[in-house]
């Protein structure tokens, strides 16, 4: 199968409701754009092509690993395609709980696809021993795990613990608006959920703005089912929050009524805190130097800053940050087909290259 055949049945998969819903609009144009954007040529994996005095050709892996976590199918799914479009052997191991958002879009796909997938339920030495490429998705402990499993010929892609956050500079109530989104999508179960939102001015009423937004979407979009340990993390976090309130004027509390479905806390501390998950949601004011020292150690784990407004020398502004990507706010769960995944380019940080000459 040609890179191009590859392509125009992606392109087929790409367009399932399941997997548009979580990707976007993705073309056969994209897919073409992306490879050539990542390889040089669409046709580096299928012909030698001149590369300086040399003819060079892209080799994939003959089979790719992919150890993925339950919280939500989006990395899943992306990684699964950057290896079909490779045309490598995708192997995966699905977590305990299962991955149906994911199971269910793959028993969709063109069956010539399907021919390159394969499911387990556990990882076994096997598994990890015919795999020339593993990339997991997970904990840090999960990643560190695994790592020490592989072999010094594999290609290993790490994806761990990682964080998004926030910063508004004005236009409060469109800002409101989308960071609402970025914060409820996916009830914060994945690496681009918003866990802060640091505000430019008026931090208070911002964080009064959101509260109206987040029960705006919740409505649309309810909250699922919480678990026990979900429920009492939220209300833990919200007695605390309680008490801190009566006694310091600038911590306040915005929460659901008669329910658990969002929550929003404001505090001063510039210090970037890890929220307990499932659309709750800290504000703070905007320090006036941010940087790792202000943001403290939780900055490490930057993912995805979303700001708003969203330009390029404001974006620029903010790279001495850890985080790998800096976009508008209201797109932190949607990132571009094209973005470097935790700073890797995902094709070519997969393919080993072949040299005539």
């Amino acid at each position: 199968m040609t890179t191009d055949d590859r392509i125009q049945l992606l392109a087929d998969a790409c367009a399932l409701p399941c997997v548009e819903n979580l990707l976007g609009k993705v073309t056969a144009c994209d897919l073409s754009a992306w490879i050539a954007a990542e390889l040089g040529k669409v046709s580096a994996l299928d012909a030698f092509r001149p590369h300086g005095p040399l003819h060079s050709k892209a080799i994939a892996p003959g089979n790719i690993l992919h150890i993925v976590s339950g919280n939500t199918p989006h990395a899943a799914i992306q990684s699964i395609i950057r290896g079909l479009l490779l045309g490598s052997h995708n192997i995966i191991k699905l977590p305990s709980t299962g991955l149906s958002g994911l199971t269910g879009c793959i028993d969709r796909f063109p069956v010539d696809l399907q021919t390159l997938i394969e499911t387990h339920d556990s990882l076994t030495d096997e598994l990890l021993a015919k795999s020339d490429a593993i990339i997991a998705i997970g904990s840090d402990a999960s990643i560190e795990a695994i790592h020490q499993r592989t072999l010094p010929h594999q290609i290993f892609i790490p994806h761990g613990h990682k964080v998004s956050m926030g910063i508004v500079y004005g236009d409060f109530e469109n800002a409101a608006r989308l960071a609402a989104r970025d914060v409820s999508l996916y009830n914060q179960q994945g690496c681009l959920s918003l866990h802060a939102v640091y505000v430019h001015g008026d931090s208070l009423a911002f964080s009064g703005l959101l509260a109206g937004e987040m029960e705006k979407f919740t409505v649309e979009n309810p909250q699922h089912g919480l678990s026990l340990s979900e429920a009492g993390a939220i209300r833990n976090l919200r007695e605390t929050t309680r008490f801190r309130a009566a006694n310091d004027p600038t911590t306040g509390l915005y929460e659901s009524q008669q329910s658990l479905d969002w929550t929003v806390i404001h505090e001063p501390s510039p210090a970037l805190t890890l929220s307990c998950l499932n659309r709750c949601v800290y504000v703070k004011p905007l320090p006036e130097k941010i940087n790792p020292d202000t943001l403290g150690p939780e900055s490490r784990h930057l993912s995805t800053i979303a700001i708003h407004p969203f330009g390029q020398d404001r974006a620029a502004s903010l790279t001495h940050l850890p985080a790998h990507r800096i976009c508008p706010l209201g797109q932190s769960q949607q990132p571009s087909l094209f973005w470097h995944h935790d700073g890797f380019a995902p094709l070519a940080s997969l393919v080993k290259w072949k040299d005539l000459g």
